[in-house]
């Protein structure tokens, strides 16, 4: 694909599907407000918008527009500062990007947010993370997890529910993280956490091609794409 074809913007729908994966059991929220605030539309578009969106999608490796950007591009001036602020965070932090794409699983499945689990799934498959090491990362706990794994994702849990790490996880997370990692990791959550309640009070809606189907079993369980 050339540089020119992967700037030009394309039609979402027109997108390859990717291969499914089951949305596993959780307090998922449900789109009960589909486009309760709208995309901005291509004519609604600023120039400086195009050109910001065109390098998002350079970096995605993708030619179409993600529905999370067309909504945060009505921020103004706070979305080309954000969206640097958490790729940054997310793909030059000090904390390796495979497991900063564990623990935004975690949190997303925590807040039941199901566009950043698709997407960030998605993420870390094409990071090397096995399919069946990502499908533990909504369980409990469990018995595959590495020392590391298992300090990340216990970490993220006490912090998602008391907003702070006790004395006795903070240097416990030591032995795993440094000082400024573990400033970067609570950053990472708390990102997270906001992204996930701006999605849900948006009511954004997943891209065709990380859609989600009912899974034969019915329930919460989906099949989902990517």
């Amino acid at each position: 694909m050339t540089l020119k074809t992967r700037l030009r913007r394309t039609d979402p729908t027109g997108a390859e599907p990717q291969p499914p994966m089951t949305l596993p059991d959780g307090h998922w929220i449900g789109f009960d407000y589909p486009g309760r605030i709208a995309p901005l539309t291509r004519r609604e578009l600023r120039p400086w918008h195009r050109l910001f969106l065109a390098g998002i999608r350079l970096g995605a490796k993708d030619t179409y527009d993600y529905t999370c950007f067309l909504v945060t591009v009505r921020l103004g001036r706070v979305f080309p500062l954000h969206t640097l602020f958490f790729s940054q965070l997310l793909q030059h932090g000090r904390i390796p990007q495979a497991d900063s794409e564990r623990i935004v699983i975690r949190v997303a499945w925590r807040m039941g947010c199901q566009y950043e689990f698709a997407h960030h799934t998605g993420m870390a498959l094409e990071l090397g993370v096995p399919r069946s090491e990502i499908e533990t990362l909504t369980h409990e706990d469990d018995d595959g997890w590495s020392d590391r794994t298992r300090a990340l994702m216990t970490a993220a849990d006490e912090l998602l529910a008391s907003k702070n790490l006790s004395p006795l996880t903070f240097e416990r997370r030591r032995c795993e993280l440094d000082q400024n990692q573990i400033l970067e990791f609570s950053m990472l959550v708390g990102h997270y956490v906001m992204a996930g309640m701006m999605l849900g009070v948006a009511g954004v809606q997943i891209e065709p091609a990380f859609e989600l189907g009912v899974h034969a079993s019915g329930g919460a369980d989906r099949a989902m794409r990517r």
